[in-house]
């Protein structure tokens, strides 16, 4: 289950939606352990892995495959 945090008076709370608790057999007077994971963007931490790669020598327009071929390449491959 994916939610947000909420502002409940002077607390913050998470908001169980019913077909969750449906889905579990859960009620309002059920006892429940979760785990909180917070959710990053997938993409936050590309730019310091290509900054790392330019500084170890690695260029992004190289073609690491240009030097390997198989028999569908010869064979079958038309340009």
């Amino acid at each position: 289950m994916k939610t947000t945090i909420k502002k409940i008076g002077n607390n913050f709370g998470v908001i169980i939606p019913p077909a969750f608790l449906a889905q579990f057999n859960l009620d309002k007077d059920s006892d429940i352990n979760f785990e909180i994971t917070p959710v990053v963007n997938p993409r936050e931490k590309w730019k310091a892995a290509f900054q790392e790669a330019f500084e170890n020598g690695d260029k992004p327009e190289s073609d690491y495959f240009a030097n390997i071929k198989n028999e569908f390449d010869e064979a079958e491959w038309t340009w």
